[in-house]
């Protein structure tokens, strides 16, 4: 097990130490140095003296991810030495793609070199000149190096200058403060949104401390942050990535994570699972919420109620880390400026620096035609879903084509209709139906070509927040059915069919159906209409929905109202 660093903001006075030549150690020489408990020990002191240091340098963090990721990234580490005592770290990465960027890729949010007081910035350009020998053809990108960092030599020294591209991020934090967190929650709108949620149960926070606790419930917060951010990103790192699990569950007995739920009664409806140490948390880990309490702002709501908690274990700031999501300007009290250092060829730099201007030029633009950059976001994001789906269909060649041209006719022309189920109708089969199921959902079969995987789970979490409820059924590992009831209960005069039905109305949309399950699909219906008709006091009840799979509403036993 490797010693816990825990870093300590308040740096004691030290007097600078001469730095030596760097050393380059890449692979299984980083390996065995990392299990040297003399070597962990002086990584340890050097982590604490320096004073921009973060949990993503610290010992903890970067062996452990090497440890769990040696197969598919080069560990690199330079460092020096000056009668024997560690003076300068710099621990890397090299990926597939051949980039180079801090240990941890993008589970370490900050990315950046230890050092003892070192004015002249020897250190790194030292470091960064081995790696540069080292691997001639590679490019370097650290991201985001934290404020405070000596940074000069990007700007003054002639070498560096011209290779280096430095741009800066806005970092949001929040600054600790019982008094504050207090006075937000008390907030009429606030003070409203926790009153709803109290009526529905036990409204609680709760702080994980036991490591079989975090274990029970941590599949749970995994699936809540893949379906959020693949729905909103297209991002799915637990999902596919095997080695996120164990090396999270690591850093946890590391106390390298502070984890924290906000359930009502005995369910998670908010998490969050922060790294960082006593003084300085950051928000990088998982961050989920269940959508469908999304009104109620269940993650403000956290936020919130963490800040309290955190002021009682006397914690001075929690790092909202940079990045363009709304709810980190609702939540800062303050701002800082980090940096992303990209280093390569003159041609890179020049390349970059391009490309970063044009953006810059770009932003003013949106700014003095009054554009509305949340709707310019999300246009780009539904641009980005087309995309998808067309190189989808474009690499399953010609026949994809007609599926997806059939389909969009096919939706064109939806019309309502109305279906009389029968209570207790014989079913033909069993399946495993599952209400509200993210499993399910997550397993969606991005090879078919009416929805991409994003687009569908967008549209998943824009009915769970809208209210709304789902029947799903999978075989073998992928969703082979859906349905979607919007309303378990809707007024018979809330639709056209209101004046010729005389029981409870179910409104039925998106029905889903995998190309490769229509044969069982009827019985999937069934069974849906047998979970709708267990609290049902009537002997029929109706289903309205807009799909165009007649046929098989009829093969499961539905009579279509005229």
């Amino acid at each position: 097990m490797i010693a816990t660093a825990t870093k300590e903001k308040t740096v004691a006075a030290f007097n600078p130490i001469p730095a030596g030549s760097p050393e380059i150690l890449t692979g299984e020489q980083v390996l065995n140095l990392i299990k040297d408990p003399a070597f962990i020990e002086s990584w340890n002191e050097l982590f604490n003296a320096c004073p921009w240091a973060t949990v993503f340098q610290s010992s903890s963090f970067v062996a452990t991810w090497y440890q769990f990721y040696e197969k598919e990234f080069l560990p690199i580490l330079v460092k020096t030495e000056y009668a024997g005592k560690l003076t300068g770290l710099l621990t890397l990465t090299k990926g597939k793609n051949g980039l180079i960027t801090g240990a941890g890729t993008n589970q370490a949010e900050y990315q950046v070199w230890l050092t003892t007081d070192d004015p002249d910035e020897t250190f790194i350009k030292g470091a960064l000149t081995a790696i540069t020998r080292k691997f001639p053809n590679n490019r370097i990108l650290l991201k985001y190096i934290p404020a405070g960092t000596s940074l000069h030599f990007t700007k003054e020294d002639p070498v560096w200058k011209k290779r280096s591209i430095l741009m800066p991020a806005r970092q949001p934090v929040m600054v600790i403060n019982d008094d504050h967190f207090t006075s937000e929650l008390k907030k009429k709108n606030r003070r409203e949104k926790v009153n709803r949620l109290k009526r529905q149960g036990e409204l609680k926070l709760e702080r994980i401390t036991d490591y079989a606790t975090f274990v029970s419930v941590f599949d749970e917060l995994a699936l809540q942050n893949d379906f959020r951010k693949g729905a909103m990103y297209n991002k799915m790192a637990f999902k596919t990535d095997r080695f996120r699990k164990p090396f999270f569950l690591a850093l946890f007995q590391q106390n390298v994570l502070h984890a924290t739920l906000l359930k009502i009664g005995d369910k998670i409806i908010s998490s969050n699972v922060a790294m960082g140490g006593p003084r300085e948390l950051h928000l990088q880990g998982i961050n989920s919420f269940d959508a469908a309490y999304a009104k109620h702002s269940p993650g403000i709501i956290h936020f919130l109620m963490l800040g309290k908690l955190l002021a009682q274990e006397g914690t001075e700031v929690f790092d909202l880390t940079p990045g363009a999501d709304g709810y980190k300007d609702v939540l800062a009290t303050d701002h800082k400026v980090a940096y992303t250092l990209n280093i390569g060829s003159n041609f890179d730099g020049f390349k970059t620096r391009m490309n970063f201007r044009i953006n810059g030029y770009f932003k003013k633009a949106i700014g003095i035609v009054g554009a509305d950059p949340e709707k310019l976001k999300k246009r780009k994001k539904n641009l980005t879903q087309r995309r998808e789906k067309f190189m989808n269909i474009a690499r399953r060649g010609f026949s994809s084509w007609v599926a997806y041209t059939a389909n969009l006719l096919k939706e064109r022309n939806k019309t309502m209709k109305c279906w009389v189920v029968q209570k207790g109708a014989a079913i033909s089969g069993e399946l495993n139906v599952q209400k509200d199921d993210l499993k399910n959902l997550m397993n969606y079969d991005p090879g078919d070509v009416r929805y991409s995987h994003q687009e569908f789970l967008s549209d998943a979490m824009r009915r769970f927040e809208e209210g709304g409820h789902c029947y799903t059924w999978a075989d073998k590992g992928r969703l082979s059915g859906c349905a979607w009831v919007a309303s378990q209960q809707s007024s018979v005069a809330d639709n056209k069919f209101g004046g010729i039905t005389d029981g409870s109305v179910f409104m039925l949309s998106n029905v889903y159906c995998h190309p490769k399950s229509r044969n069982q699909f009827p019985v999937f219906l069934q069974s849906v209409a047998k979970e709708l008709a267990i609290d049902n006091p009537h002997d029929k009840f109706y289903i309205v929905t807009d799909s165009n799979d007649e046929l098989l509403f009829e093969k499961a036993g539905f009579k279509r109202l005229k």
